[in-house]
């Protein structure tokens, strides 16, 4: 999450209805900025942006680093979002149980196929049946998608190019 300097703070439209969990997370969790400084800004008295960072978002001195993390995990970049579908849908399937095993130097040679037709139409057909399952989960239910694919990604990509 991207900290904002005095000037960029300055320079905005602030209101009171910008301050969303991500917005005070942002303002007071990662630049500093006080709630008299936002509210100031805000055109707003001090009590109205610590209520709502206090009591309607619950963050305060000894969490806002939790906030922080919450904020930041929640947003995988398109990359990740790619290595995660990648991992389920074509890695962590058939192709796996044709990549394990002894490998035999004479496939190696590209002259020689190494995955016959019945093979491949396999693999085809999983990876799309998976597919198709997580573009209806993530058409469906968005949340339970953004965390699948956030599993996904911790527990088999963590080497990964990004």
């Amino acid at each position: 999450m991207k900290q904002i300097t005095i000037q960029e703070f300055m320079a905005s439209d602030l209101t009171i209805e910008d301050l969303t969990y991500e917005k005070m997370v942002q303002l007071w969790s990662v630049s500093g900025f006080s709630d008299a400084e936002i509210a100031e800004k805000c055109n707003v008295p001090k009590d109205k942006v610590a209520r709502i960072r206090r009591d309607k978002y619950k963050i305060n001195t000894w969490n806002k680093d939790e906030h922080i993390e919450n904020v930041e995990g929640s947003k995988m970049t398109t990359r990740e979002e790619a290595n995660a579908i990648v991992a389920h849908v074509f890695r962590n399937g058939y192709l796996e149980e044709l990549h394990s095993g002894i490998i035999n130097e004479e496939l190696l040679n590209p002259k020689y196929s190494r995955i016959t037709n019945d093979e491949m139409k396999k693999l085809m057909i999983q990876c799309c049946e998976q597919m198709e399952k997580l573009l209806e989960m993530k058409g469906k239910d968005p949340k339970k998608y953004e965390e699948f694919m956030q599993k996904t990604l911790k527990n088999y990509c963590g080497k990964w190019e990004k």
